[in-house]
């Protein structure tokens, strides 16, 4: 039972924390508390001026807080909102996190318009019982939302890598060129920061190279088995050395990935899982890179 509720904690979530998707969560917050006031406020907030603009000054308040708290506290503690390792507990310790502004924002309109105003903490206690709910709700409909797109896009994408596709491996060519030039180079050459260590092979064998901390492990095919090589350099460094290659495609902050490996896309709601050929794993393509993975795919199969 507690493996489950463990497992269950630590589920992967779709985690979006850029402008817009923040922006219409404030003001889906703020719509629905005053839809709730105008719905059952008895008509007092239609009748009465100054109930009115109090509860639109309320109103403004709460957005400003779901704002600031799904917006701005991300960006002050990036690596505790990471997007790419967002799961359901840190999702259920945000919610309260956000009612906790809202209640903050009411207590201070209320006494900044000298308006009586009950203790914080029944405050709070009134915005968590009421709040937990619609929160909860707009979290699972924008997961879902977000869940039925990108399985769409990648049933999409699928088609595209179909095997009756029939694709020829980019070997050299300037990154984003959309052409393979017969004149590039043929071989990678993988270097760690000291030097000392080499890897060299073709183009066509490389996999993915993934980031672990100050290294990164290169996967690549040898002799028809996925061979790991890890080397003391960043994934950074990795792409540069890369950009003759466009086949090559960045993928996820700690993943790149040869393109022309690609057999399958599955869909999630934080974006894509891919199948490589010959790899046992599948690689995650992270909200960000989305849009840039469909079109990279689809310029591939253009000149393939």
């Amino acid at each position: 039972m507690l493996r489950r509720i463990a497992l269950f904690l630590n589920r992967p979530m779709a985690g979006d924390f850029s402008l817009k998707p923040q922006l219409w969560s404030a003001l889906r917050g703020g719509g629905v508390v005053l839809g709730i006031m105008l719905l059952f406020g008895d008509g007092k907030f239609r009748a009465d001026g100054v109930a009115t603009g109090l509860l639109l000054l309320l109103t403004a308040g709460i957005m400003l807080a779901i704002f600031m708290a799904s917006y701005v506290l991300p960006k002050l503690l990036p690596r505790l909102y990471d997007e790419d390792q967002w799961t359901v507990w840190k999702q259920a310790l945000h919610v309260p996190v956000v009612l906790l502004l809202v209640s903050m924002s009411n207590q201070l309109v209320l006494y900044l318009t000298g308006n009586n105003y009950p203790s914080f903490g029944w405050m709070y206690l009134n915005v968590l019982l009421i709040g937990i709910f619609p929160a909860t709700l707009d979290i699972l409909l924008t997961e879902q939302r977000r869940l039925r797109r990108n399985l769409v896009q990648a049933q999409a994408l699928n088609t595209q890598l179909s095997p009756s596709a029939s694709v020829t491996p980019y070997e050299s060519g300037p990154l984003g060129a959309g052409k393979n030039s017969p004149d590039g180079p043929k071989e990678i050459v993988l270097t760690s920061e000291n030097g000392r260590d080499r890897l060299l092979l073709a183009a066509k064998q490389l996999r993915y190279v993934e980031s672990v901390g100050n290294y990164v492990a290169v996967y690549w095919l040898n002799a028809g088995v996925v061979q790991k090589t890890v080397l003391r350099a960043t994934l950074k460094d990795v792409a540069m050395l890369l950009i003759p290659y466009p086949a090559f495609f960045r993928c996820h902050r700690a993943f790149l990935i040869n393109l022309t490996a690609v057999t399958h896309t599955d869909g999630n709601a934080r974006g894509y899982q891919l199948t490589l050929t010959d790899v046992p794993t599948t690689i995650p393509v992270s909200r960000a890179y989305l849009a840039a993975f469909d079109t990279a795919i689809s310029q591939l199969r253009q000149v393939s």
